[in-house]
């Protein structure tokens, strides 16, 4: 049988400062009546979220905020019940990467009974997702733009995912604005984020040419925009991270990823850490470890980034990571936790990224990556 790409997209997009105080017109337009709101309970709370809360008033619809960084089965289950009690004709996400996988996966529930475990698990969908409407506040795990919804089962210590075309939402809306509500630490660490899926999809075993001319652009911009949003609150730049991060996750549904993210999910299973602090976590070491069998490709993308060579990028990394807040994070955060290395490696080895990972790669290389890592941190 012919192998086929599969190229799917939202179908509607609106980007720029304020455009989302245009959710109530776009609701009107696209004819819903209902709408229900799973939204970050801080965007919640912040001036941006009155606002799209005010403009949202006249259909007094139902919101959903009690789910935590990594969303789990039972707050997905616990979405569900309230869905079916509302009966909404359309679900809007408004937060970052959790809350928009929360709302796939709770609407995938709703549509087609059960619980989520019983997808997690491999049953088969059979009926149609609601059409959903997304307002990222993030710039790095470009949700809105993916057919994949990742949910943390504790009972399994993992997290796991699920692809669906359906995921991909009716209209997405980019607005600039919504990172004010994030602190620095976590615009860097989410744009981090960004910058991994960028990296990682253009060194993929699994691009191609038009994957990485696709990724090139993305790379010579990412840089400066990341720098300017961090560290000088520049509006321009928030929405050009917030545009890259949707841009590179068109991609990489095709490429697939590497092992800095195939890591990352069994860590925040096992911690509870923020997804864009993993990738962080674990950025350095994989590159270093999948360097050897991809020279020339991640030779072109560092001098896309801007930098002379690897190590000059790499000195970039150590110098942002400290500067932005990341580092003193990632250690006050992971100082408490261990871990078990080699079943995280283990889980990590089931990752639909271990094929796509430009080096062959086993557990014990795995858990190598991992201590090497920890010592990075100076966790070790």
């Amino acid at each position: 049988m012919t192998e086929y790409w599969k190229i799917a997209t939202p179908s509607l997009l609106i980007f720029g400062k304020g455009k989302a105080l245009k959710l109530s017109e776009a609701i009107d337009d696209l004819r819903y009546y209902r709408p229900f709101i799973v939204i970050d309970s801080k965007v919640k709370e912040s001036l941006k979220g009155v606002d799209v809360q005010a403009v949202l008033s006249k259909y007094t619809p139902e919101y959903f905020d009690d789910f935590s960084t990594n969303p789990k089965t039972e707050q997905v289950n616990s979405l569900v019940k309230k869905l079916r009690i509302y009966k909404p004709d359309v679900v809007v996400g408004i937060g970052g990467g959790s809350t928009i996988d929360l709302a796939k996966t709770a609407n995938l529930t709703y549509t087609n009974g059960g619980v989520i475990e019983d997808y997690l698990n491999g049953k088969k969908t059979e009926n149609h997702l609601l059409p959903m409407i997304f307002l990222p506040t993030t710039a790095g795990t470009g949700s809105e733009a993916s057919p994949f919804a990742v949910i943390k089962d504790d009972t399994k210590k993992s997290k796991r995912g699920i692809e669906n075309l359906e995921f991909l939402p009716k209209l997405v809306i980019l607005d600039p604005e919504f990172l004010k509500s994030l602190d620095k630490v976590m615009v860097a660490a989410t744009g981090i984020d960004a910058v991994t899926h960028i990296i990682e999809s253009f060194i993929s075993r699994n691009a191609n040419e038009i994957t990485r001319s696709s990724a090139k652009g993305l790379l010579i911009d990412i840089i400066p925009n990341l720098e300017k949003a961090v560290f000088s609150d520049d509006i321009n730049s928030y929405l050009k991270m917030l545009n890259a991060a949707f841009a590179s996750r068109l991609l990489y549904p095709r490429t697939g990823l590497t092992i800095a993210h195939a890591l990352s999910h069994p860590l925040g299973a096992y911690t509870n850490i923020h997804h864009g602090l993993a990738v962080a976590f674990f950025l350095r070491e994989s590159m270093i470890y999948n360097q050897p069998a991809c020279e020339d490709k991640l030779t072109d993308a560092i001098h896309l980034l801007g930098f002379g060579n690897i190590n000059v990028f790499y000195e970039w990394l150590d110098n942002f990571f400290t500067k932005s807040g990341i580092a003193k994070e990632i250690y006050s955060f992971m100082i408490d936790h261990n871990p078990p290395f080699e079943i995280m490696a283990s889980d990590a080895m089931k990752s639909s990224n271990i094929p796509s990972n430009p080096k062959n790669t086993s557990v014990t290389d795995l858990v190598q990556v991992i201590d090497n890592s920890y010592k990075y941190w100076g966790l070790k």
